[in-house]
């Protein structure tokens, strides 16, 4: 006899006699737990990056170190930070578009998203083209933004 048979034949006689038909009990369903994949997390860079809107690029990091081009990789940071510096990097551009190309896990702890920034100067000719490496550790149902480097 199953669990549920065993259980149901228990639950009739505690129940007693009344001819009513004993069901079953019904297991309870954990909700859903939110989780947010790399894709995601790196659209969601991608897309906060576009509005320059460095606050949120960096919203729920500790240590952030930067590499951006013509200067050396930076100490750790906190997010205010380096939200600052990344802002003076991007003074004076209007991007055209910033998507992300890839989005990989590197272990079950890090991952990286890669993203590529189209751009232009203001009071310059042409386009310019950058990808973004976004280094992320998964911390609980997300990931959390641990580097940026910049390459030219």
């Amino acid at each position: 006899m199953t669990a549920w048979g065993i259980g149901a034949l228990l639950a009739a006689s505690l129940a007693g006699s009344s001819g009513s038909a004993v069901r079953p009990p019904v297991p309870a369903v954990a909700p859903a737990m939110q989780v947010e994949s790399l894709l995601v997390a790196g659209q969601r860079l991608a897309r906060a990056w576009a509005r320059h809107d460095f606050d949120t690029v960096v919203a729920g990091a500790t240590d952030l170190t930067l590499d951006l081009p013509g200067a050396p990789s930076s100490a750790p940071l906190r997010p205010d930070q380096a939200a600052v510096l990344l802002r003076g990097f991007t003074d004076g551009t209007d991007e055209i578009s910033v998507e992300v190309q890839v989005a990989r896990d590197v272990n079950r702890d890090r991952a990286y998203v890669e993203v590529q920034r189209v751009f232009v100067v203001r009071g310059a000719a042409g386009r310019r083209i950058q990808t973004i490496y976004f280094a992320l550790r998964r911390q609980g149902s997300g990931y959390r933004l641990t580097e940026v480097r910049i390459l030219s």
